[in-house]
Parts: C-alpha cells; structure tokens; sequence
C-alpha cells in the first residue's frame, strides 16, 4: 500500500506505528498487502531477468492475486523453489491464513478480534523480512529497490518440435 520510493524501513515503520496506536485491522490489511506487493516485484524483476520486457512482466503479474503469484513462483525463482520454502514453511504457515483475513476484511465479509490481527500483522512483517532476506542473498534484489528496465525480449525461440505423423512420438514406428 505505500509507494517503493518510501523505501521497507518507512514501510515497516508506519505499519508498526499502526500496530502501536492500536489500528490492528489496517496494520494487518497494510502488511499483506505490502507482502503481496513484493512478491509482484520480486516476479517481475525475475521475469525480465530471465528475458522478458519490462512491460512483458508488468501484463504477466500485475493483475494476479496472490494464489496465482504463489503458483507461478517455482517457474521465474532461479532455484525453481516454492514461495514456502523460500520463505521458510515456519514463517509461511501464517501467510495464507493473513491472506484470508486480510481479504474478508477489506470485502467486509468478516470482522476479527484486534488481537489476532495485531498477531498476524507481526507475523506477516517476520515474513517480509524472511523474503527480503532471502531476495537480496539469492538473486541480488530486495523488492523495493529500482526496477532493472528491459525494452527488448531476450527470450530465445526453440525449434519448431517435428511431430511423426506414421508412428508414435517415441520415435518407433506403428504397426
């Protein structure tokens, strides 16, 4: 929820002084979403790594939600990872119930004790950090520095796969 050029620290500290004056709720809403956001990043910044344009990446991941960021994680991660184990399954057995309140919430579906928010909102910024963390030592961005910009793919086409039409694709023929 708050812009990148305001930078994690000031992020981390304006959803901690919301947990402080007892905003609970917002502070829980604010963190997932600041969780989800760098996720976003951390996809598109591993997406035009691996050869896609800048704008290839924003149309991939911009209007996905944070099922199908997690889904798709494994295919841009360089170590072909899940999300869980980037994070750590300890951390990450919080996320999706996070995740689930912080939706309720924000469609009034449901309403939580402030307690639990403010437990989950702590847990989800254990996360963040967990993430950044492991962002920074694996692929050398945090999710909130500048964005590398790439105008040309640099994907590579394959050959066209050449398909038997007289026997199976294993290569034997048919009798």
């Amino acid at each position: 929820m708050y812009p990148v050029s305001l930078g994690r620290a000031e992020a981390d500290r304006r959803i901690r002084l919301l947990i402080a004056n007892g905003h609970h709720a917002e502070a829980l809403i604010t963190a997932v979403f600041t969780f989800e956001k760098t996720v976003r990043r951390a996809l598109r910044y591993m997406a035009v790594a691996r050869g896609f344009t800048s704008m290839q990446a924003e149309l991939l991941f911009d209007n996905m939600g944070f099922k199908n960021l997690q889904g798709i994680w494994p295919c841009f991660d360089i170590s072909h990872r899940t999300l869980p184990s980037v994070v750590g399954n300890n951390l990450w057995q919080h996320i999706q119930p996070a995740v689930t309140m912080r939706n309720k919430l924000a469609h009034g579906e449901r309403v939580y004790k402030l307690e639990e928010c403010k437990v989950q909102a702590e847990r989800v910024l254990d996360a963040l950090t967990a993430l950044q963390n492991e962002l920074k030592a694996g692929i050398g961005f945090d999710g909130w520095s500048k964005m590398p910009v790439r105008r040309k793919a640099a994907l590579p086409w394959l050959a066209q796969p050449t398909i038997q039409a007289d026997g199976p694709a294993s290569g034997g023929s048919a009798a």
